[in-house]
């Protein structure tokens, strides 16, 4: 339900968690750390996987393009609070 209010926050508290939204693959994205299991050394990221319910290793994307462009950045996620007279 776009404009919600409930789903902004809801987005607001995983960007708090590192998670960010790509907004082409409409799905939520994780940079990988060796807390996940992970090797730092290359840019890994893990994606949660609405299917499965679950977090999973994302492959690259086709042709090499960069994940990070699709990336929304947290700016347009955060709950912004206008005033009414």
């Amino acid at each position: 339900m776009p404009r919600d209010v409930l789903q902004a926050y809801s987005a607001q508290e995983l960007y708090n968690r590192e998670w960010q939204y790509h907004q082409d693959l409409k799905l939520w994205f994780k940079r990988g750390s060796a807390a996940d299991g992970l090797s730092t050394s290359n840019n890994q990221y893990i994606f949660f996987d609405i299917n499965s319910w679950e977090c999973r290793l994302f492959s690259s994307l086709p042709t090499g393009n960069n994940i990070s462009a699709g990336l929304l950045p947290e700016d347009d996620v955060r709950v912004k609070f206008t005033t009414s007279q």
